[in-house]
């Protein structure tokens, strides 16, 4: 956009360009004032990101009170992991491999299904997941990166301020915005554009239909508010934690079987409460675009094992993976 279009859009009140004068979505709305010439900028997706994040918040205190209360039963149990790996297979599958990566191939039904499980995850629209993920991999624990973890000066203070930065601050940091340079090939596919206009109908959705399960086994409006608890809120907070430490743990403690630019680790801990694989994450960062993340002996990914599955269903096609000599010549240990 042009200095002068991008004055005009600032006399409307709406400003395109972040502070480096990059193209943003969506712009920032700038309420002018009367008194002293002072005006107010809104930050409409940092509020919406803001609001989501304290909502989840309060539900998993008051869910945590409930079920102390009440009582967690089985199913409960059964009903969180169950939704946790489902619903997880719509960030691994769809927003991060499918989506950022394009490491396979599908039809536009399987891909709209895997878009509409990754919004029921309340991590944002496609196209913002995306950009900020693909900004990630192109400045991974740089100026730029929006989510690293890395410490910019040294001292223990700096430390603790980068990790919650990198975990979950960048929700409050004005840097929670889609990255439109990024999204070129992505903004021009029309099942993104349908899930992402619907968003909140999936959002909301991933959150009543648990309830619904609830009331069919428990009965009456107790099951709906045990469902709602245990396969909605609890899972959504449970779910944003466990993918924000794939880039905040995830590049501070573990294995790093390949020498990337970045500080990315293969995270045991992080892995097995993903559910999915993404711990792996020092693998997917050798290897961007691979569709498969358990590259050595006694890695697990069953995000993978999924995609597998599918295939031989003929669901998906043309999955990447690195071959056993690429791993081995760019491997400097075993994993």
């Amino acid at each position: 956009m042009s200095a002068d279009s991008n004055t005009a859009m600032r006399r409307l009140g709406l400003v395109l360009t972040d502070g480096d004068g990059n193209p943003r979505w969506p712009p920032l709305i700038v309420l002018r004032l009367h008194r002293g010439g002072r005006s107010i900028t809104v930050d409409t997706m940092q509020i919406g990101a803001i609001g989501t994040y304290l909502f989840v918040v309060i539900g998993t205190a008051a869910g945590i009170w409930w079920f102390w209360t009440v009582g967690l039963t089985w199913f409960d149990a059964v009903l969180f992991i169950v939704s946790t790996f489902i619903v997880g297979l719509g960030i691994t599958l769809g927003y991060h491999r499918l989506y950022s990566h394009r490491a396979f191939e599908t039809s536009p039904g399987i891909a709209v299904t895997l878009g509409i499980l990754g919004a029921a995850a309340l991590q944002g629209q496609i196209l913002v997941w995306t950009s900020i993920h693909r900004k990630h991999h192109h400045h991974p624990d740089q100026d730029g990166d929006p989510h690293s973890p890395k410490p910019k000066v040294a001292g223990v203070r700096a430390a603790m301020s980068a990790f919650v930065d990198g975990h979950v601050g960048r929700v409050f940091s004005g840097r929670f915005y889609c990255y439109l340079p990024y999204i070129r090939d992505l903004r021009k596919d029309r099942s993104i554009g349908f899930v992402d206009r619907s968003y909140w109908i999936w959002a909301l959705l991933g959150l009543l239909l648990p309830g619904l399960i609830g009331t069919a086994w428990h009965g009456g409006w107790e099951g709906f508010v045990s469902g709602l608890f245990a396969g909605g809120i609890l899972r959504a907070f449970f779910h944003l934690n466990t993918t924000w430490a794939v880039n905040s743990l995830g590049h501070l403690f573990g294995r790093r079987p390949f020498a990337t630019k970045d500080d990315s680790t293969n995270n045991v801990l992080v892995n097995v409460l993903s559910m999915n694989g993404e711990g792996l994450h020092n693998n997917h960062h050798a290897f961007p675009w691979s569709a498969r993340f358990a590259l050595f002996r006694g890695e697990i990914d069953p995000g993978y094992l999924i995609l597998c599955l599918l295939a031989r269903l003929g669901l998906v096609w043309n999955i990447k993976t690195p071959s056993k000599k690429l791993i081995a010549s760019r491997a400097i240990s075993n994993a």
